[in-house]
C-alpha cells in the first residue's frame, strides 16, 4: 500500500527535525503557503466551469449548451424597412392663361338668315377667355360692345372652343381678337361706323388676323402672319364651319366655296357657322 501525501508529510517533517530547526520551519512554511494558493491547474478549471455555468442556465429545455450558447450571439438587426409611401393626390394640372369664363348657356335659336333674320334666346360671348379677347371694330380697341357680342349657343361654344385650342398650341402667341358676332335680338346690324349686311341671326363673327409681331391691336396685309392665321382658318373649318371671308390680298387658301375673297376683309376672317336645326326656322 502507498503511503498518502499526508503520511509523506509527516515523514519529510520528522526527518527534517532529524537535520536542524530551520529545515523544520521551511517544511512548515511551505505547506502553509501551498495551502493559500491552490495550483494554477484549479484556477483554470473553475474559469470554464463559470463560463459555463450562464450558458446552461440559459438552456431551459434541456437542449445542448453549445446550441443555446449559439442562439446567444448577438446579430446585428437588418436595417428598418421604410414604410410604404401613400400614393401622392393628383396635383392639379397647370391651368391656363385664364380660366375658362362662365357662360350662360340656353337653347338659343337662328331665325330666317344671316342677311335677313332674328336671334332668339341669344348667348353672349364673354369680353375674354382662354385664348381670346373681344374688340370692338368700330374703335378697333378691346373689349366688344355690349350689344355685337351675341349668337347662339352654337357660335359661342365654337368661339371659346377655338381659343381654348389656340391657347393650347400656340400659349406664346397674342390671343385671337374676336370683334362682332350679332346683336342681342339679332336683326339689322348698322352702325355709324361699322355696320353689316349679315350677321343678323347669330351665325357669324369676325375674327382679327393674327399679327407677325405678337401685338394684340389693329392688322392688315403687311402686319399679318399668313402661317397663323392659316392655322385659324383651318382650324375653323375643322370645326364645321360653312363660310370663311378673306380679303382679296391676304395670301390664304381652303376648300372652294367655303374660303372665299370678299372686299373689306384684308383686317379680319368673317367665320360662319351652320345653323344646327336649320336655317330659316
Amino acid at each position: 500500500m502507498l503511503p498518502s501525501e499526508g503520511m509523506r508529510d509527516r515523514r519529510h517533517r520528522r526527518e527534517a527535525l532529524y537535520c536542524c530547526p530551520a529545515c523544520a520551519a521551511s517544511v512548515g512554511r511551505r505547506r502553509r503557503r501551498d495551502r493559500r494558493h491552490p495550483p494554477f491547474a484549479w484556477l483554470g478549471l473553475l474559469a470554464v466551469v463559470a463560463a459555463l455555468v450562464p450558458v446552461a442556465a440559459l438552456d431551459g429545455n434541456g437542449g445542448s449548451s453549445v446550441a443555446v450558447a449559439a442562439s446567444a450571439v448577438t446579430i446585428p438587426d437588418a436595417p428598418p424597412v421604410p414604410p410604404a409611401r401613400e400614393p401622392e393626390p393628383d396635383r392639379p394640372k397647370p391651368s391656363s392663361r385664364e380660366a375658362r369664363p362662365p357662360v350662360e348657356w340656353r337653347e338659343s335659336l337662328a331665325l330666317g338668315t344671316p342677311n335677313g333674320g332674328a336671334l332668339q334666346d341669344g348667348v353672349r360671348l364673354p369680353t375674354t377667355g382662354p385664348g381670346f379677347y373681344s374688340y370692338n371694330p368700330a374703335t378697333q380697341e378691346p373689349p366688344g360692345g355690349t350689344e355685337r357680342t351675341w349668337g347662339t349657343a352654337t357660335l359661342v361654344r365654337n368661339v371659346v372652343d377655338l381659343g381654348v385650342w389656340w391657347e393650347a398650341v400656340h400659349p406664346s402667341a397674342p390671343r385671337l381678337g374676336i370683334g362682332d358676332l350679332s346683336q342681342r335680338h339679332g336683326g339689322t346690324f348698322g352702325g355709324p361706323v361699322v355696320g353689316h349686311s349679315s350677321h343678323q341671326n347669330g351665325l357669324d363673327v369676325d375674327i382679327r388676323l393674327v399679327r407677325s409681331d405678337g401685338a394684340e391691336r389693329q392688322v392688315d396685309p403687311s402686319s399679318y402672319d399668313r402661317e397663323l392665321t392659316q392655322e385659324v382658318v383651318d382650324r375653323a373649318i375643322a370645326q364645321g364651319a360653312s363660310l370663311v371671308l378673306i380679303g382679296p390680298n391676304l395670301d390664304l387658301h381652303g376648300p372652294p366655296g367655303v374660303v372665299v375673297r370678299w372686299p373689306a376683309h384684308d383686317d379680319h376672317l368673317h367665320v360662319r357657322f351652320p345653323d344646327p336645326d336649320g336655317t330659316g326656322n
